[in-house]
This record gives structure tokens, C-alpha cells and sequence, in this order.
């Protein structure tokens, strides 16, 4: 039902663009130092834009893809929880930023974010461990791949559904004995 009410028509501006959109409208809700919205403009504004930001990307919800519809259907529900009044409307407005980047989380573990040629195996898949590494921490021994798995370097990962999975990392060999 809600994915109807997205899908209407699809978009022509590149996912990129939309990505990079959201990506700057949630900065300014959730980024710790940042000035909180002083009136109730302000917070109409934002959840404007949030508003829009998801619409497109309900657009490039893949078919069938269960974890996808259900952050939709999550951030449409957060979304109809904000009341019109400034200081009612904060924690809310803030509750629904958060639920538009489980969007863009979801949309990314299924692989529709992927910009890369080939485009990378999504979380699910059986090689999963392909994808292109999206963000590096080596000094903290993590890196973050394109289709959202965190990886170790204890050759351990996490999946974007918070499944965890064992360091892979083979048992050292016992030293011959002479």
C-alpha cells in the first residue's frame, strides 16, 4: 500500500543525487553540535525535505524486498507521529531522520545503492564479501563494504541485519616436531 502510493512514477534524477540529498538533510538533524531548529518553520522545513527524500527513495525499492518495505513502512509511520508544534516536534522530527537513514541503510544491504561495474553483491548474497569497500578504519581493523556488511580484520563481519559471523581465519599449523 505504501510502496503504491510512492511508486506512481518514477524519477529521473540519478541516485546519487538523491542519496547525497538525504545525506545532507539527516546532517543537519542528527549531527551532534549542529544548531537545533529554533521555530516551527523550521521543523516544517525539515520534515519537508525528509518528507521528499523518502519518496524518491521509495522509488528504488527493488521488488520483493522485504527489508526495504519494511524501513518504508517504519519511516512513513514516524513520519505521521510529528506534531505541529515546535516543542512537541523535536524528538519526533528526530525519530523520523532516524528512520529515513534505515532507508538508505536497507536500500544499500539489498545492493540498489551500488554504483560500482559491476555492481556489488548485495548482503545476502552468498559472495557477499566482494563488494567494494565503501568506508576504511584500518587503525580501528574495520571496514564498511558497498552493500553495508562490516567486515574485521579477524576475518569476522556483520550483516546489515545485525547478524554476526565468525572470523574465518584458518588455525595457525603446529610446528613439526624433529
Amino acid at each position: 500500500m505504501i510502496l503504491a502510493r510512492i511508486r506512481t512514477g518514477r524519477h529521473s534524477t540519478p541516485t546519487r543525487c538523491v542519496v547525497s540529498a538525504a545525506r545532507e538533510t539527516l546532517a543537519m538533524v542528527l549531527t551532534d553540535g549542529r544548531p537545533i531548529p529554533g521555530t516551527d518553520q523550521d521543523i516544517q522545513d525539515l520534515m519537508l525535505r525528509l518528507r521528499g527524500h523518502l519518496m524518491q527513495l521509495g522509488t528504488l525499492v527493488p521488488t520483493r524486498s522485504e527489508p526495504v518495505t519494511k524501513a518504508l513502512e517504519t519511516a512513513w509511520a514516524c513520519e505521521a507521529q510529528v506534531p505541529g508544534r515546535h516543542a512537541q516536534a523535536l524528538m519526533p522530527l528526530v525519530r523520523f531522520a532516524f528512520a529515513v537513514r534505515a532507508v538508505l541503510w536497507a536500500l544499500r544491504a539489498a545492493g540498489v545503492l551500488c554504483e560500482h561495474s559491476p555492481k556489488c553483491p548485495s548482503a545476502t548474497a552468498a559472495d557477499r564479501l566482494a563488494a567494494s569497500v565503501y568506508t576504511a578504519s584500518p587503525e580501528a581493523g574495520w571496514s564498511l563494504l558497498c552493500n553495508g556488511v562490516v567486515t574485521f580484520e579477524d576475518t569476522g563481519y556483520l550483516l546489515p541485519s545485525g547478524d554476526i559471523c565468525v572470523p574465518q581465519r584458518p588455525l595457525p599449523r603446529e610446528a613439526a616436531v624433529t
